[in-house]
């Protein structure tokens, strides 16, 4: 989850949306637009979807600070599962490659069956990407990064069943195979310091997901929240080679101020037992929360953060954002605290491509601890 991406659009009517969250251990896979989960059905925004059914095909360019300059392509098919049903269900393919020789495809489905009351959705993805380690802790430097190449396979299929209006309840599988190919010599990876440095490493782990999601609107929201719940177990009776825990709680929450004024509060609690991989650890940065941070710049057991950002018109169809956050990694819940506390700050502007549906391009630029970044991306940030 971790590229921003800005996709020239050659259908104005249809969005991709895909479901998503925070990547277990900074993987940097990039996606053409990630949203955690679509609107409650029944919506205004849903109840006027375009058309029963209808492509929509998507070339562009990305950027990324972890992976520079990526052209990709995009085709995704809309359509109902019933007539009655109020949510337009949909799946992506994608495919990028940088300059450099790397890339990724990807394959996401998102349908909805009986009336919106039952959800399918996931993601599939091939990757070969370069990636940057730091050490594990809150204290790690810049300079002792140490650079390598991994070829990864990600398959997390997931289910949910709408138990009250705004209430779902599900499991979700996660599966993911990689294969270091290159590493610097003499470095904490290349030495065995770090658990999962050998070839083909297998994480492979199934979870509960419950879901809360009253917001108004899937891609720009203006009032409600989204809270996804996710407790996960992996273990070598899947097929894993390391046997660990993981909680995820992802929360969003969206306050109207006034006309398209918008305050809009984030954070991500992300915690881990046993023996996970390296690769795999809580992390800090990304495209997300902590813009302006290299994904994975820092990585532990455990993370938790979180983030404000004001939304407010502008002219015509552009708008601007204003964004601050804070967050840690730490080996232990003891050391969490308000101190060492890393920040992310900045601003960005906004321009609606599709106003009815609030889709809308993004450019961030961000400052954290010891490093900035832009973003060039579709859709909000969350």
């Amino acid at each position: 989850m971790g590229l921003a991406g800005i996709l020239l659009a050659l259908h104005p009517g249809v969005a991709i949306a895909q479901q998503g969250e925070a990547s277990g251990g900074g993987t940097g896979a990039p996606s053409v637009a990630t949203q955690d989960a679509e609107p409650i059905a029944g919506t205004e925004t849903e109840l006027q979807a375009p058309r029963l059914a209808g492509w929509v095909f998507l070339p562009g360019v990305t950027y990324t600070p972890d992976h520079g300059l990526t052209l990709a392509g995009a085709a995704l098919r809309y359509f109902k599962t019933e007539a009655r049903t109020a949510r337009v269900s949909h799946v992506v393919l994608t495919a990028e490659g940088s300059l450099e020789g790397r890339g990724m495809v990807s394959f996401d489905p998102n349908v909805w069956f009986d009336g919106g009351r039952f959800h399918l959705g996931g993601t599939a993805l091939v990757s070969y990407l370069d990636y940057s380690y730091f050490g594990l802790g809150n204290d790690t430097r810049m300079a002792d990064g140490e650079d390598y190449t991994a070829v990864r396979g990600t398959v997390r299929p997931e289910g949910v069943m709408r138990i009250a209006r705004s209430l779902y309840g599900g499991v979700v599988y996660e599966f993911r195979h990689e294969n270091i190919t290159a590493l610097e010599e003499g470095g904490a990876i290349d030495s065995g310091m770090v658990a999962g440095d050998g070839e083909g490493t297998v994480v492979s782990g199934i979870g509960g997901l419950v879901r809360w999601d009253s917001r108004d609107h899937s891609f720009s929201p203006r009032s409600g929240g989204l809270i996804t719940l996710s407790p996960r177990v992996y273990g070598s009776f899947l097929g894993s080679d390391h046997d660990f825990t993981r909680l995820l709680l992802e929360a969003s929450w969206f306050f109207g101020l006034g006309g398209d004024h918008v305050l809009a509060v984030d954070g991500r609690v992300d915690l881990r037992g046993g023996d996970p991989p390296f690769s795999y650890m809580a992390y800090a940065g990304g495209s997300r929360l902590l813009r302006g941070m290299l994904e994975g710049r820092f990585r532990d057991r455990h993370f938790a953060g979180a983030q404000v950002e004001y939304r407010f018109p502008l002219f015509w169809r552009f708008g601007g954002v204003a964004f601050g956050g804070l967050g840690r990694v730490a080996s232990e819940l003891s050391e969490f605290a308000l101190t060492d506390l890393k920040y992310s700050a900045g601003g960005g502007l906004r321009f609606a491509i599709q106003q009815d549906e609030r889709i809308t391009v993004r450019l961030d630029v961000a400052k954290s601890n010891d490093d900035s970044a832009f973003y060039f991306a579709l859709l909000e940030a969350f």
